[in-house]
């Protein structure tokens, strides 16, 4: 990776705090008619806001969070100490500076100080509205050392008006005092959503076409990408578990509506993610009413059913059939294990899998009948995988379990055979279920560690390659797949760039960190656009 600075230097042409200036611009190249741009965006000036560099001797709008101090050290550096929590650090009010549907690049450099031992932090905003509190990740948990300055950063926007916006710092486990410099908030200058064939309509005649987001991408230019490319919109986050009832009993469908007002208004279909899961389920399912855990009895197996079931009847009440399918459970599938099932709580609970038929059974007679009931998993290209979940799959439908289709997840990486997704597509056709791509994104990293320090060109290539080659597979087996949805809309805000370790030049989507379209877009619309004009 490129050497940081020892101390790194502000965008500004001085040391001061800044509160509004301008980016130059870069030039573009001319490129030959007929051949596509395959790496790069573009020309754009983006909008400084907000620059901090503590030249002024003061904290410059920077104050404790939690127990922590603030200090500005003798190097003008700021000295975050007295952390008795994770969630203790430093943070600084951004809420004069964001609109609505405008998205923003937050900046800010890093490090220990000499002695202490390396540990991750990351970056996130609280956005109070009223009395409620959200916590929303701007660069995830990120390896930081003593030695040098590590750079934090990530796009951010708002789908609705918040009363305080604060950008700050915070560790995973850690307590060690951090030391904070450059920081920078600067408004993305939007280039126009360009006019392309719209991917929907290219594959209307084979299946619906889809995208999963967050409420973000349902404001401003985001939102134009995604009405003109995509038929169908999954609530990636907004319908688990922990967003829909963060504590027993209290309810929020507030932001998984926005995404569904959205796709409603524009004529989108709604798939809805997802009603039982080991993962973003809050704490409080898996306690007793003393606050103890759960064990195995059917005092608690009973107890788990009948949250399971006010959790589903309060969901299918709310949205009806305006939510045409369901992801039911997920991820309960692990070949590793002798008997192919995931044990996770729910698995511990019951002694074994019978909650996975009880939930089906659950949401049939909640939800109005002609919404369909999927079961969603990653890996069911492998071999392993998807024998588990075969086998799973035709116990369910034998024990009479309301299973109408199966979500292949397709997490898929630029080096993966995409003929092993077709074998999978083809061998579930023997159960009769209906079939679905729910998540669909290829990475363009050699192994999920690989943290690139830039996204090289020639993968993107290769990556559109990969995406021509899968989506004829998927096309050639067009009949037995309801849905294709990609697991996001830009790279920008992919999951990727964050897990399993922070990877902020991955890229696995179908358009770039500026919305426009990549060599992957042109991989399934039209190939040849990947290779340049002969002489």
């Amino acid at each position: 990776m490129p050497t940081t600075p020892t101390h790194p230097a502000t965008p500004a042409a001085s040391r001061r705090t800044v509160l509004t200036a301008a980016a130059a611009a870069g030039g573009a190249a001319l490129i030959p008619a007929g051949f596509v741009a395959l790496a790069a965006s573009p020309a754009h000036a983006d909008d400084l806001l907000l620059s901090t560099d503590f030249s002024s001797g003061t904290t410059e709008g920077w104050v404790g969070r939690g127990d922590a101090s603030v200090a500005v050290d003798p190097e003008r550096r700021l000295l975050i100490t007295g952390r008795t929590a994770t969630w203790n650090g430093a943070a600084i009010d951004i809420t004069a500076h964001l609109e609505v549907g405008v998205r923003y690049q937050l900046k800010v450099y890093l490090r220990l100080p000499e002695g202490e031992s390396a540990t991750d932090l990351r970056t996130t905003v609280q956005r109070d509205v009223g009395d409620a509190s959200n916590y929303e990740g701007v660069k995830w948990n990120t390896a930081v050392t003593d030695a040098a300055w590590t750079e934090f950063s990530g796009t951010y926007s708002i789908s609705q008006a918040a009363d305080r916006l604060q950008f700050y710092v915070e560790s995973a486990s850690s307590l060690a005092p951090i030391l904070l410099d450059a920081f920078t908030l600067t408004r993305i200058a939007e280039p126009e959503i360009q006019d392309l064939l719209p991917l929907k309509d290219f594959l209307a005649d084979d299946f619906t076409f889809g995208c999963a987001v967050e409420p973000p991408e349902v404001v401003g230019k985001p939102a134009e990408l995604l009405a003109k490319h995509f038929a169908q919109v999954t609530t990636g986050n907004q319908m688990k578990p922990e967003s829909i009832q963060p504590t027993e009993g209290v309810f929020d469908f507030s932001r998984a509506d926005q995404i569904v007002d959205f796709a409603e208004a524009n004529g989108m279909k709604i798939w809805g993610h997802t009603l039982l899961w080991h993962n973003q389920t809050p704490a409080w399912w898996f306690l007793d009413e003393n606050g103890a855990p759960l064990v195995k009895s059917r005092a608690h197996q009973a107890l788990l059913l009948r949250r399971l079931e006010t959790h589903v009847k309060a969901i299918a009440a709310h949205y009806g059939d305006r939510v045409w399918a369901w992801d039911v459970v997920n991820e309960v599938v692990d070949p590793e294990q002798p008997d192919g099932l995931r044990h996770s709580r729910w698995y511990e609970v019951f002694g074994g899998p019978k909650y996975i038929e009880k939930a089906f059974k659950i949401a049939r007679k909640a939800f109005p009948r002609d919404v369909k009931l999927f079961i969603n998993d990653y890996n069911t290209e492998f071999p392993d995988k998807r024998e588990a979940m075969f086998n799973l799959v035709q116990q369910l439908k034998c024990e009479g379990a309301p299973v109408d289709g199966i979500g292949h997840q397709a997490h898929v990486d630029y080096k993966r055979d995409p003929a092993l997704l077709g074998e999978s597509i083809d061998l579930f056709r023997e159960l009769g279920v209906l079939q679905t791509i729910t998540e669909l994104d290829v990475s363009v990293s050699d192994h999920m560690q690989e943290s690139l320090p830039a996204t090289p060109p020639e993968r993107l290539v290769a990556q559109g390659r990969y995406y021509k080659e899968l989506f004829e597979v998927l096309r050639e087996r067009a009949d037995d797949l309801e849905s294709v949805t990609m697991w996001g809309l830009y790279d920008a805000v992919s999951w990727l760039r964050s897990w399993p370790v922070s990877r902020p030049h991955e890229a696995p989507l179908l358009f770039d960190d500026r919305l426009q379209a990549k060599a992957a877009y042109w991989g399934v619309v039209d190939p040849t656009k990947l290779e340049p004009p002969t002489a």
